[in-house]
């Protein structure tokens, strides 16, 4: 039987969309993680994004794939950007697993603060917003 942590990390993997060429479309200072790319912008610090980095690495969510998230914050609130392919982007059961995900990432990153995860399309237009 697959572990709940297994299950949810493998069930965000699959939504991910592998975005291509966002290097060129100032979406911020892009870091690389175990194939995974985390773009953050100036409204969070490089030891955000590093932090997060090595969560994602840790928790299997960046596992060797070619995996593109960014970190934003506004105001006191982080945002945790990722591309969703659009089959899965208003899949029910997916977004209880991005809301949990999203609690995980305030409580293991960000010590408790607000954190939203943004479900995006190819570009990281925001197509909806999930919050713990």
């Amino acid at each position: 039987m697959m572990k709940k942590k297994n299950f949810t990390t493998m069930i965000l993997v699959l939504t991910v969309l592998l975005a291509v060429g966002l290097a060129c479309t100032g979406y911020g200072t892009k870091l690389d993680f175990n194939g995974g790319e985390l773009y953050y912008t100036d409204n969070v610090t490089e030891a955000e994004a590093r932090k997060l980095g090595d969560y994602l690495v840790k928790s299997g969510f960046f596992d060797g794939k070619k995996i593109t998230v960014q970190l934003d914050k506004s105001g006191s609130t982080y945002q945790f950007r990722m591309v969703v392919v659009k089959e899965k982007q208003a899949d029910e059961p997916t977004m209880e697993i991005f809301k949990t995900f999203a609690g995980q990432i305030s409580k293991e990153v960000f010590g408790g603060a607000p954190t939203e995860l943004h479900v995006c399309d190819d570009q990281l237009k925001t197509i909806r917003v999930i919050k713990p």
